[in-house]
């Protein structure tokens, strides 16, 4: 069996013909999905395009808007302009940009957790509560885009384990190996 960094490169062999869009990037978030045992929608895919980053994926975020790299507090402008990786598993805790976050992506919806004592449905949303993000590094040495994996919960105990920086690793490793394809 293919080792995954080696199964990651062949993925980036397959979509380099058509590069970089919105279904491959899809096929690109749904294998680093199953990487880390998580849903499709807790995996973004960033191109850096002049000084802005785009969402590849979730493609629902390409028209929402981009990310200067200047932006204080957003984590995927700070990885790319640092070109380092991290974990932060207090995210929902942590000061950050959260306009994307707002924008319903379908895999995770409130939950009902009960009623609410005028009867009325308790819903708590599901946020970004923990998330890793790397640089993607082009071959000039400098960032050509980041990858995002997250966890989402009602709380940080409800949304699964904490990033390990064995799992920051991978994800660095992975991003490494579908570097030829963020052109």
């Amino acid at each position: 069996m293919a080792t995954p960094v080696m199964a990651f490169a062949q993925l980036a062999t397959d979509c380099e013909k058509d590069g970089l869009n919105p279904h491959n990037g899809e096929r690109i978030a749904a294998e680093i999905a199953k990487a880390f045992a998580v849903k499709p929608d807790e995996v973004a895919i960033l191109r850096l395009e002049k000084t802005n980053l785009v969402f590849v994926y979730p493609a629902k975020l390409h028209n929402v808007g981009s990310i200067p790299l200047n932006t204080s507090g957003s984590v995927a402008a700070r990885t790319a302009s640092a070109k380092r990786a991290e974990a932060i598993n207090n995210f929902a805790q942590v000061r950050h940009a959260s306009v994307f976050e707002a924008v319903e992506l379908g895999a995770h919806k409130a939950e009902v957790i009960g009623l609410k004592p005028d009867g009325t449905p308790d819903k708590h949303q599901f946020m970004i509560q923990k998330l890793m993000s790397v640089p993607v590094m082009g071959l000039n040495g400098t960032a050509a885009g980041v990858i995002q994996v997250c966890r989402k919960g009602t709380s940080g105990p409800s949304s699964g384990a904490d990033f390990t920086p064995a799992d920051v690793q991978k994800l660095a490793t992975i991003a490494g190996a579908l570097s030829k394809i963020f052109k």
